[in-house]
């Protein structure tokens, strides 16, 4: 491969390889009654143990939509839910340890449980574990689980995984190389505002030419329908 797809997709990468998936707007917009009623929130979590009521206290207070934000409460209440299996809780705490917040990093706890919250196919988990698998944080390197993981939440809609994957099949890292497959995902993602694709996209086309593109345009069709 030319050296300027190389750097290319090392932008690619680098401008994904450190994404934290976050709580989207409507997940913070959830909270604006139990914000308002944090007591009420707090009760229902300390005394009947329900996990959705532990893990909207644990966004109150990770996002200080009540006050000053806390992210050691909300490590605690994001764990105890998480626990019980609350995948939005294992994620959210899996992102406060793996960052430091709230408390000191804890990459292998942070692992355990991005892969519990992934288990349970959410696609940010599966994102997030991705990026640690790919390049050994916290857990032995393994590309062939990463390239597995990112195609996972790929197809589920998470725009960087798109771009991580793609870049993994051009280099050949963790399965066999495909630059038609890398092209068809890299379309997708320059679709979807991802930067450093379109550039990505447009060398490779050249390289593959116009049969390669055809085919390329036809897979993401099938990629994007989930087919």
């Amino acid at each position: 491969m030319p050296r300027r797809i190389l750097r290319h997709a090392a932008l690619v990468a680098a401008s994904t390889a450190l994404g934290l998936a976050e709580p989207t707007p409507t997940q913070a917009a959830d909270t604006q009654d139990p914000a308002h009623h944090a007591k009420q929130w707090h009760e229902r979590a300390a005394e009947s143990g329900r996990a959705e009521a532990q893990y909207r206290l644990g966004l109150v207070n990770e996002l200080g939509l009540e006050g000053p934000r806390n992210p050691s409460a909300a490590r605690l209440w994001y764990r105890r839910a998480a626990e019980q299996g609350h995948a939005q809780s294992q994620f959210r705490l899996a992102v406060l340890l793996q960052t430091g917040r709230g408390g000191p990093p804890e990459m292998g706890e942070a692992v355990r449980w991005y892969r519990a919250a992934a288990d349970q196919g959410l696609p940010q988990a599966q994102y997030n574990l991705a990026t640690l698998l790919e390049f050994g944080r916290g857990v032995d390197a393994d590309p062939r689980a990463a390239a597995g993981l990112y195609r996972e939440a790929a197809r589920a809609g998470i725009v960087p995984a798109a771009g991580q994957l793609a870049v993994m099949l051009i280099e050949g890292r963790g399965m066999g190389r495909d630059k038609t497959a890398a092209l068809a995902w890299l379309i997708l993602a320059a679709r979807d505002g991802l930067p450093g694709a379109a550039g990505l996209r447009d060398r490779l086309t050249t390289e593959l030419g116009a049969t390669g593109w055809a085919r390329a345009l036809e897979l993401s069709a099938e990629l994007r329908s989930g087919s």
